[in-house]
């Protein structure tokens, strides 16, 4: 006769539970993973507030302000005066279209808005230099900056530029990009446009700009405050130098 051996009923083997894992999450994961999610919720929100209608009407009406304007204006404390000419894409030099396509964004007829490839050249940069110094924007993100948003850097800011950018390659043509690019670019302390420029630099309008004198001011597009054509610098001449080699 065998005796029965007894358990407690906490340590019954039939009725013990399964031993769980006491798993603590890292804080700095935990961080980033909210960061995450809050970083991903505001470019959602910001998506929905970005320009769309205004876009559309952009196939039509030719904008009389711009973000840009508006901060120069603000930083004068309203002392500034806004200079410019619009003027149809056939009324600037073809030496002035080439020009900036070459300075700016060669790949303009190849991209739908972003060209990755110098997003990603000019984020090995950035990380290099611990700072943000290079953009690669295209003429359609610079386009999109100057028209609705203001001139600071910031990886937020570049997502809005390339999702307005996508957005504004869908609705607009390659043709009115160009041609709204070259009427709003800032070109000097209150001056925008090339026709403007063409006018208070050489005296003449953009129709009738050498090629010497398109790539002098294309040039200047990356400074336009601390340079313009006529300065004599070391920094326009090499620039435009460059430029011309293409052109």
């Amino acid at each position: 006769m065998h005796e029965e051996t007894s358990f407690p009923d906490s340590l019954h083997p039939s009725c013990a539970e399964p031993a769980t894992k006491n798993v603590r999450r890292n804080p700095i994961s935990k961080l980033g993973e909210f960061v995450f999610w809050t970083a991903l919720s505001l470019l959602f929100l910001e998506y929905i507030n970005l320009p769309l209608f205004s876009i559309y009407a952009l196939k039509w009406i030719n904008p009389p302000w711009t973000s840009v304007m508006a901060q120069r204006v603000e930083e004068s404390r309203g002392t500034l005066d806004i200079r410019q000419r619009f003027v149809p894409l056939e009324q600037i030099s073809r030496h002035v279209r080439r020009a900036v396509l070459i300075a700016e964004d060669r790949n303009f007829y190849r991209h739908g808005g972003v060209d990755w490839k110098a997003m990603e050249r000019a984020w090995n940069l950035n990380v290099k230099s611990d700072r943000i110094r290079f953009g690669g924007s295209t003429i359609t993100m610079q386009l999109a900056k100057n028209l609705f948003f203001r001139l600071d850097r910031s990886y937020f800011r570049k997502a809005e530029e390339i999702i307005t950018a996508m957005r504004m390659e869908k609705i607009l043509s390659k043709k009115r990009i160009l041609e709204l690019y070259l009427n709003v670019i800032e070109l000097g302390d209150g001056i925008f446009g090339v026709e403007e420029a063409a006018h208070v630099y050489f005296g003449k309008s953009a129709s009738r700009l050498t090629r010497s004198e398109a790539a002098r001011l294309v040039a200047c597009i990356p400074s336009p405050i601390r340079h313009h054509p006529n300065d004599g610098s070391s920094w326009v001449r090499r620039r435009a130098r460059r430029i011309l080699r293409i052109l």
